[in-house]
């Protein structure tokens, strides 16, 4: 649904599909370097004009799942699923009138440098280290559970969209010999932060060999987009947090019992809600196991 937009939105003409807002974005494009093409910028950054409209739109509530004021790679790629929740009357058609930014008693994301926007300050534990993957949960075993909220790995990916994870990987392939060093990745990614770089190599790394092929960049990319489709699917008030609620509402398993059981497994840090990170790193483990 909504390729015309997602393939806009991957080829970095953002600015435009923008133009519809009241206040600006910034998006900067790809361009040629002294090493060749450069890979483009992973985020476009909302605007700090006065009100901070640019939070109000829903193309961007939409797209920005982690609610941090930026639109990420992943959540580009994932533009077309983003977009569904707009379509309010699913006929597969985005309008106007559906795209018309609200008021009152929309569901606007808070800008987080707003303070009179800004939410009560939660306090969320560390994450901690992943616990082990459990042999089974109710009966079922963790892919089978993934399988339940409708996980279905390669199986659902378009080959269009596997061919654009190809291509990005092959941005930061420097050397052109089929895998990422750390070097290449961590220290000379143009993606998100180092830090976060660090942490989707390790993740994507599952042969503990100190590299990531093209084969686990892919995987990686489609555990991590499709699981983060699932979590804003269930995300019914867009907090970008999930409770025990919440899974239970999304019926996506058979019975309440079962939906708590999973709730704590995925709960790494035991704190009664799951943030973005702390649900992606025990998902990629199950989905891997």
């Amino acid at each position: 649904m909504f390729p015309v937009i997602n393939s806009l939105l991957q080829a970095g003409l953002v600015a435009g599909c923008m133009s519809i807002m009241a206040s600006p974005v910034i998006a900067q494009a790809p361009g040629p370097g002294p090493e060749g093409p450069r890979e483009r910028p992973s985020q476009f950054r909302r605007g700090n004009s006065p009100g901070n409209a640019v939070r109000t739109h829903p193309i961007l509530a939409a797209l920005d799942a982690d609610g941090d004021n930026e639109i990420s790679a992943a959540e580009i790629a994932g533009a077309s699923a983003a977009l569904k929740k707009l379509d309010r009357n699913t006929d597969g058609k985005l309008t106007t009138d559906e795209l018309r930014p609200e008021f009152g008693n929309s569901r606007i994301k808070p800008d987080r440098n707003d303070p009179s926007a800004a939410p009560p300050a939660r306090v969320t534990r560390p994450t901690g280290p992943i616990p082990p993957v459990p042999k089974e949960i109710g009966g079922l075993t963790p892919r089978e559970i993934l399988k339940s909220f409708g996980a279905r790995g390669i199986e659902g990916v378009a080959e269009r969209t596997l061919e654009g994870y190809r291509r990005v990987f092959g941005f930061t392939d420097f050397d052109k010999d089929g895998r990422h060093s750390k070097k290449e990745y961590i220290d000379g990614g143009r993606y998100l932060t180092r830090e976060s770089r660090a942490g989707i190599f390790q993740a994507s790394d599952a042969n503990r060999d100190g590299f990531v092929s093209e084969k686990e960049y892919v995987e990686n990319r489609i555990i991590t987009d499709e699981a983060k489709e699932i979590f804003s699917a269930m995300d019914s008030n867009d907090d970008n947090r999930l409770t025990a609620e919440e899974i239970i509402a999304s019926k996506k398993l058979r019975d309440r019992k079962l939906a708590h059981e999973v709730f704590n497994a995925l709960d790494a840090n035991g704190d009664g809600e799951l943030n973005i990170p702390e649900y992606l790193r025990v998902w990629g483990r199950w989905a891997r196991s």
